[in-house]
């Protein structure tokens, strides 16, 4: 019976010690006349398609893969040494308490969720400006389901960690999204999101 209790408690647990992708990291370890190599893929004798300076700060670390983090650079993304890149502190992206700016495409759209001003920013080509509204809800994940939600004006943003593609560049994302509007119309917008304010 201890057993089965041990056992039942470590499956609770365990999405508690996992790390939450996408996260913010900072450069660390590589010398200041020096830089860490982004390359196509994770490989040491890769091809170099991009760099990082070594104060580079805020670097978004959308996956990691063994020994890897994948990054974006311009409009693709790399591998760059994981050992490198140190964890910033801060909340996890789910917590829905840091900016995260999401974007879509046919039709495009952009929705910026700013936890810390208290608002969100929605706007499609149609509007001649963004549409700010007061944040008044929200929904951070759980220990055992890592989506998230956010209360819109007239609709509802439901955030989940996965590979995303804008289907415009090579860049890749951590976090889709999909929108539920009821105004003006009823309908559904998806597309992904990346860590921060623009």
């Amino acid at each position: 019976m201890i057993r089965l209790a041990v056992f039942l408690i470590s499956l609770v647990a365990l999405p508690l010690s996992a790390q939450v992708y996408p996260a913010l990291h900072d450069v660390t370890g590589v010398a200041a006349d020096d830089v860490l190599n982004i390359r196509s893929a994770p490989d040491a004798g890769a091809t170099i398609i991009g760099t990082l300076p070594p104060d580079a700060t805020g670097i978004e670390v959308v996956a990691v893969s063994g020994n890897w983090a994948v990054v974006n650079t311009d409009d693709g993304a790399g591998y760059a040494a994981i050992r490198y890149l140190s964890r910033a502190a801060g909340p996890d992206w789910n917590s829905l308490e840091s900016p995260i700016t999401c974007l879509g495409t046919e039709p495009f759209w952009s929705l910026k969720i700013d936890p810390q001003a208290g608002e969100t920013r929605f706007q499609t080509p149609e509007d001649e400006a963004a549409q700010v509204a007061p944040l008044v809800a929200s929904w951070p994940a759980l220990p055992w389901s890592q989506t998230a939600a956010v209360g819109l004006p007239g609709g509802l943003a439901v955030l989940a960690p996965a590979e995303c593609s804008d289907g415009m560049s090579d860049r890749r994302y951590g976090i889709a999204a999909d929108l539920f509007l009821s105004v003006p119309d009823q309908g559904r917008l998806s597309g992904c999101c990346r860590l921060g304010a623009p």
